[in-house]
C-alpha cells in the first residue's frame, strides 16, 4: 500500500518497513523475531543515505560556491526554501557582518600583540598572523561565527616548542614560529585530507581540562613579571619561573605594579559583571545592585559595549597612563618599544636541522587547535541549527596556518572569546573574519609608531585575564566523585604540564586515557541476570528480586567481543556455571546475553568455540541468545554455528527462543531464525542494501 500523501517522512519510512518484514511475535519474550522472505527488499532511500552518510563533492573543499550565492539571494530577498533551511536559525545579515568583523578587528589588535608577548616573539608577529590566515579561513572555513587568528593556548604551545630547540633571538624565533606555522598547517591538512577529524575523540573532557587549567596558570605566572615590573629571563620550566619570580619580589617597581593590577581588575570586573545574570539577580546582589540592570536602558548598553570591548579599553587606558607617567618624569616602566615593523612580510620558511624537533609540537598545536575550534564554533553552530564539516575545518586551519607561515605568523586557531563577541555584534557567515583582517591592514601602517609607546604592562593583563577564563579548577570535584580513575588522570595531566612542559602534560593524559580505554575493554561489565517483572534479564546485583530461570543461568557482557576480554569471559561464565550448577543440580544450559556484544574478532570466536567444549565436558549446553548483525557475521564467516552445535550448543535470535529451547523446545526455529538474519547480512554486504538488524 502506498502512504497517503502528505505522510511525514518517518511514517513512510515505517510503513516500508512494515512491507519489507513479515514478523511473528514471541509471547513469552516479548520480541519480534524475522519470518525468511525469498526475495530481500531494498533499504528505501531515505534510509540507505542515514547507512551511507553524505556523499563528497568536489563543491565542498570551496564554501563560498555554496554559501555566498545563498548570501546574495537572500540580501536580495529570493532565497529559496532550501537557502533559508541551511541558514538554521542564524539569516544573513550584511549589515551583521560588517559591524561584528569591525568591532573584533578593534579586540584583535591589542589581542595578537599581547600573544606575540606571550610566544616570545617580537610584537610584529601578532599582527602577521592576523591577516593571511583570517582571509584563507573565510574562504574556506563552514564555521560561519568563528573568529580565527592567535590565541594565549596556541601562543604557549609556540613559545614552548621554540624553546625546546633553543631559539633565543627574535629573527631566529620569528623564522622558528614560520616554520612551525607551516608544519601545523601541514599536519591539519593532511589530518582532513584522510578525514582524520576522529582523531580528537581521543582527547577526553577530563584531559582537555587539566590541560587548560595547567596551561591558565602557566601563562598567567610567566606574564607576571611585566605586571610586576621584575626583569627575568624566560624559562622552560613553570617551578623556574615561579622560583624566579619570587626570588626577585623584592625588585617589584611600584609604578608599573599599580598600572598593571588596576587594569587587571578592570577587566576582572567587567567580566563578573557580565555575569551576574539578569535583572532580578543583580537587583539581590550586594554588588551589582549600584550598577545598570535593566538591559534595555541606555547606561547598561554603553556598559555592554565596554565590557565587550574591555581589550580595548585595557590597551587604552594603559597608553595614556604610560604617558602620564612619562611626563611626570616616571622612567621605570617599560615600554614595547622599538617593533621594527615596515609592513607585512612576505618569506619562505626555512628547514634546518631543529625541524624534524618541531613535528611533534606542531602535530600537538594542530590537534588542540583543532579542539579549540570545534569547542567554540562547534557550539555556536549547535545553538543556531547549522551544519558544520570538521574534516572542511582541519583543510580551513591548515590552508591558513600555511598562508600565514609564508607572511610571518605563528600558529593559529579559533579564538574563543573573539567569536563570542563576534557572534554577540551580528555576524552571520565567514565575511565577518575578512572584514576583520582589513583593521589588522590598518594596524599595521599606521599605528604600529603609538604602539611602541604602549607599556609592557599594560598587555600582560590582557594575557593573564585570558589565562584564568581557560582554567577550570572546579571540574576537578565532580570528577573525584564520579570516576576516581579519572580524577588520577586529570591530575597527572596537571602535575606532568607544570613539572614539564604542556606537551609532555598533554602526552601523558592522552596516554593514559587511552591505557584507561583499554582497561575497559579487557575489563568489561560481566553480569548474571534475573528476570525482572517487566520480563526483563537485569544484573542480581542490582536488581536481588530477579527471579532465576529453571535448568540455566544467564550471563550478559556489556562490551565487544575481542582478543583483550575473552579470558575473562570465559572464566566468568565458569564461575556463574559452577555457581548456579551448586544452587540447582538441574541447570544445564549457560544463556549468554548477547545483546551488546557488537561484534568480535578471530580470538573472540575461538573462545567461544572453547567455552562451547567447556561446558560440553561437564554435560552443560552454551546458548547465544539476542545476536546482533555483526557478530553473526564474523561467527558465521569463522565456522563458530557449526562448531557450536557440533558441541551441543544453539545460536537463538532472541532471549524468548533461548529460554524456549532450555525448557525442551524445537532448536529449529531458533536456528532458521538465526539464519535468516544471516541471509539478510549477506544480502546486504552483495549489495542488495537490506537493513542490519
Amino acid at each position: 500500500a502506498e502512504p497517503p500523501e502528505g505522510t511525514p517522512i518517518c511514517a513512510e519510512l515505517a510503513m516500508a518497513e512494515v512491507q519489507k518484514f513479515e514478523v511473528e511475535k514471541d509471547p513469552e519474550a516479548g520480541m519480534e523475531s524475522p519470518k525468511a522472505e525469498d526475495d530481500v527488499k531494498p533499504v528505501p532511500p531515505a534510509w540507505k543515505e542515514v547507512y551511507g552518510g553524505s556523499k563528497f563533492e568536489v563543491r565542498s573543499l570551496f564554501p563560498p560556491f555554496t554559501w555566498l550565492p545563498a548570501y546574495v539571494r537572500y540580501a536580495k530577498g529570493t532565497a529559496s526554501t532550501g537557502d533559508i533551511e541551511k541558514m538554521g536559525e542564524l539569516p544573513y545579515s550584511i549589515k551583521g557582518d560588517l559591524i561584528a568583523g569591525l568591532t573584533v578587528g578593534l579586540m584583535l589588535v591589542p589581542q595578537c600583540l599581547a600573544f606575540a608577548l606571550l610566544a616570545g616573539l617580537p610584537i610584529r608577529a601578532g599582527l602577521y598572523s592576523s591577516f593571511a590566515p583570517l582571509v584563507i579561513y573565510a574562504l574556506l572555513g563552514t564555521l560561519r561565527q568563528l573568529q580565527v587568528g592567535p590565541t594565549a593556548l596556541i601562543s604557549l604551545l609556540t613559545g614552548q616548542a621554540l624553546d625546546a630547540v633553543n631559539l633565543l633571538g627574535d629573527e631566529e624565533r620569528l623564522s622558528g614560529a614560520c616554520t612551525l606555522a607551516l608544519l601545523v598547517g601541514l599536519v591539519s591538512f593532511l589530518l582532513g585530507v584522510l578525514r582524520f577529524g576522529f582523531v580528537v575523540d581521543f582527547m577526553s573532557h577530563s584531559v582537555m581540562s587539566s590541560f587548560c587549567t595547567a596551561s591558565g596558570v602557566i601563562i598567567a605566572t610567566s606574564q607576571l613579571k611585566h605586571v610586576l615590573g621584575i626583569n627575568i629571563k624566560r624559562h622552560k620550566y613553570w617551578w623556574q619561573t615561579a622560583y624566579d619570580l619570587c626570588k626577585h619580589l623584592p625588585e617589584i617597581d611600584a609604578a608599573t605594579a599599580v598600572l598593571g593590577f588596576t587594569l587587571l581588575a578592570m577587566l576582572t570586573f567587567f567580566k563578573k559583571w557580565k555575569q551576574a545574570g539578569n535583572e532580578a539577580k543583580r537587583s539581590k546582589s550586594l554588588l551589582w545592585r549600584f550598577f545598570p540592570k535593566n538591559k534595555d536602558s541606555c547606561a547598561f548598553k554603553s556598559m555592554k559595549m565596554c565590557a565587550d570591548l574591555s581589550s580595548v579599553l585595557c590597551v587604552i587606558l594603559g597608553w595614556v597612563w604610560g604617558f602620564i607617567y612619562r611626563e611626570a618624569g616616571i622612567t621605570s616602566v617599560r615600554l614595547i618599544e622599538d617593533s621594527e615593523s615596515n609592513g607585512f612580510l612576505f618569506l619562505l620558511p626555512s628547514f634546518d636541522s631543529k625541524t624534524p624537533d618541531l613535528i611533534v609540537p606542531a602535530v600537538m598545536i594542530a590537534v588542540v587547535g583543532f579542539l579549540e575550534t570545534i569547542a567554540v564554533g562547534g557550539k555556536m553552530a549547535n545553538e543556531k541549527r547549522y551544519s558544520y564539516d570538521a574534516n572542511q575545518e582541519l583543510l580551513a586551519l591548515g590552508a591558513a596556518n600555511v598562508a600565514g607561515a609564508f607572511m610571518g605568523a605563528f600558529p593559529i586557531t579559533g579564538g574563543f572569546s573573539r567569536t563570542a563577541v563576534n557572534a554577540m555584534f551580528g555576524a552571520t557567515s565567514p565575511l565577518s573574519g575578512a572584514l576583520t583582517s582589513i583593521v589588522v591592514v590598518i594596524a599595521v601602517y599606521s599605528l604600529m609608531p603609538v604602539v611602541e609607546l604602549l607599556p609592557l604592562s599594560a598587555l600582560a593583563p590582557l594575557i593573564i585575564h585570558g589565562a584564568i577564563g581557560v582554567t577550570d579548577f572546579k571540574a576537578f570535584i565532580p570528577t573525584f566523585k564520579g570516576n576516581k580513575l579519572d580524577f588520577l588522570i586529570m591530575v597527572a595531566t596537571f602535575l606532568v604540564s607544570l613539572g614539564l612542559t604542556v606537551k609532555e602534560g598533554l602526552i601523558t593524559g592522552v596516554s593514559l586515557s587511552i591505557l584507561k580505554l583499554t582497561y575497559e575493554v579487557a575489563m568489561p561489565n560481566l553480569a548474571v541476570c534475573g528476570q525482572v517483572e517487566d520480563g526483563t534479564f537485569r544484573d542480581v546485583r542490582y536488581y536481588p528480586e530477579g527471579r532465576m530461570m529453571p535448568k540455566c543461568v544467564v550471563v550478559r557482557m556489556d562490551a565487544g567481543l575481542s582478543f583483550a576480554n575473552t579470558r575473562r569471559l570465559q572464566e566468568f561464565c565458569m564461575r556463574a556455571m559452577a555457581a548456579a550448577s551448586k544452587a540447582d543440580s538441574s541447570v544445564s544450559h549457560l544463556i549468554l546475553d548477547c545483546k551488546s556484544v557488537n561484534g568480535t574478532d578471530m580470538t573472540g570466536c575461538e573462545a567461544i568455540e572453547n567455552l562451547a567444549i567447556s561446558l560440553e565436558k561437564r554435560k552443560k549446553s552454551l546458548v547465544l541468545a539476542n545476536l546482533k548483525a555483526p557478530l553473526t557475521k564474523a561467527m558465521f564467516a569463522a565456522g563458530v554455528d557449526k562448531h557450536i552445535e557440533a558441541h551441543s550448543g544453539h545460536l537463538c535470535w532472541n532471549m524468548g527462543q533461548a529460554i524456549e529451547l532450555v525448557n525442551g523446545g524445537d532448536p529449529a526455529a531458533a536456528k532458521k531464525s538465526v539464519h535468516d538474519l544471516h541471509s539478510r547480512v549477506q544480502s546486504s554486504a552483495q549489495g542488495k542494501q537490506c537493513i542490519p538488524v
